[in-house]
């Protein structure tokens, strides 16, 4: 059955109001999170965004110029803060739909090809949330879904770990 990303997540607006997160991250264009570099000397990082383990961000911004969407769910911190310019989610039920599960549907090319598809606004090709939240996935059974992301991380685990001995081998 296919549902709508605006069926499966809910956006997410909590601000570091009190200043008490200093982990300062962005999303690159591979769909990982980065540390930032950004010069935050003389920034209000009150005003900044939290993102909580298993969130999602995303940068809506450039998607048909880049093809790419930018777009990364959090697991190596707990809780770090991000740009208010990113648009941050989560799963609204995880017996509907595996965070993990939905991760990998964003990698997809597929995904990346349909978005660029639907991005508009002007010459950097933005993409509105609106836009984004109507794209449309499927959404198996949680049994299905947890077959397809353990099969997933076995294959994933396999490559790092020939990467590390190639590595390793070139060294």
């Amino acid at each position: 059955m296919y549902r709508t990303i605006d069926e499966l997540v809910e956006k997410v607006d909590e601000r570091n109001t009190e200043n008490k997160i200093s982990k300062l991250i962005g999303v690159s264009i591979d769909k990982c999170f980065i540390k930032s570099v950004a010069n935050t000397n003389g920034t209000d990082l009150s005003k900044y965004k939290v993102i909580r383990k298993n969130d999602f961000a995303v940068s809506l911004m450039q998607v048909s110029r880049d093809s790419k969407i930018p777009i990364a769910r959090l697991e190596d911190y707990d809780v770090a803060i991000m740009s208010p310019a990113y648009p941050i989610f989560r799963v609204k039920d995880t017996s509907v739909v595996l965070p993990e599960y939905l991760e990998m549907w964003f990698k997809r090319p597929e995904f990346d090809r349909e978005a660029a598809f639907i991005a508009v606004g002007g010459v950097r090709g933005s993409m509105p949330w609106e836009e984004f939240a109507k794209m449309k996935l499927p959404v198996p059974p949680i049994e299905k879904q947890l077959k397809i992301v353990n099969a997933y991380k076995i294959v994933t685990d396999r490559i790092a770990l020939k990467q590390k001995i190639n590595d390793n081998l070139a060294a």
